[in-house]
């Protein structure tokens, strides 16, 4: 399946924003759908989904890897955050490891991509399974360290039912 939509999205994207040398990475999976995060040749962060059967596909991609730069103090970089078979979020780490994902208390299923930024980043996602509001709370250790901060929702100020604070 994840070949599948791996194929639908690759067929649809131009020369330029094709995966470079490490390829494409599986950051959520649906029934019918995945979502992949890629760096290209010239180090530009891409995002995409697609459906199996290529019904739906979606990708983008930044201008210029200046776009995204490795920040000099440690901090998440929101990279990807969409809805399509469900929330999505793709994060990157720099300078500081991700340890836990949590909505309310509740440990979510964080799937650590490769790096990107010649190595430098580290890539996060993690997907829910509805819109949902607030934002999670993400425990990153800094060194010796153990700091806490926060990546938002899609959900915004729309009252939904499912909520994370």
């Amino acid at each position: 399946m994840v070949d599948a939509s791996r194929s639908a999205l690759t067929a649809k994207l131009s020369v330029k924003d094709l995966p470079g040398p490490h390829g494409m990475f599986t950051a959520a999976v649906g029934q019918s759908a995945a979502t992949f995060a890629w760096e290209t040749a010239d180090g530009r962060f891409c995002s995409g989904s697609a459906a199996t059967d290529g019904g739906f596909i979606s990708s983008l991609c930044v201008s210029d890897r200046r776009d995204t730069p490795f920040s000099v103090r440690p901090m998440l970089v929101p990279l990807l955050s969409t809805y399509t078979f469900a929330e999505v979020h793709v994060f990157g780490a720099d300078r500081e490891i991700v340890r836990a994902v949590t909505c309310n208390g509740r440990p979510l299923a964080v799937r650590r991509l490769p790096p990107v930024l010649d190595g430098r980043r580290a890539l996060y996602a993690f997907a829910l399974s509805e819109p949902t509001a607030g934002r999670v709370t993400v425990t990153v250790v800094r060194g010796r360290a153990t700091a806490t901060e926060h990546v938002e929702l899609l959900g915004g100020h729309l009252q939904h039912k499912a909520s994370c604070r």
